[in-house]
């Protein structure tokens, strides 16, 4: 076997392991929800795993949990026009304030 083929049964068992983490699935269904300013949902969408599954979420459930989630927020982002206008609109009028000080 050589090195190329080495690095890349090296690399594939890294991501077989990656994509079996829990605690690295949980840190990615965090990342989404908090990049949608739903900073409080993670430990509820946990519990409402546990509750339909039954058991404690595996990293299968808690990624395709989380894509559920991250497309049905982004059709309702479509549906309502919802942009990233609020917290623009947020930050002009704080710089607003600044500059009246």
């Amino acid at each position: 076997m050589n090195l190329i083929q080495q690095s890349v049964q090296q690399i594939t068992r890294e991501n077989l392991k990656n994509y079996y983490d829990t605690e690295q699935s949980e840190d990615e269904l965090f990342n989404m929800l908090q990049s949608n300013r739903l900073y409080m949902m993670k430990d509820r969408t946990l519990d409402f795993i546990k509750q339909i599954s039954g058991k404690s979420g595996d990293s299968y459930n808690i990624r395709e949990t989380g894509k559920f989630l991250s497309d049905l927020i982004n059709e309702l982002k479509i549906k309502y026009e919802i942009k990233e206008q609020i917290c623009g609109q947020y930050n002009q009028i704080k710089l607003n304030n600044i500059k009246k000080e």
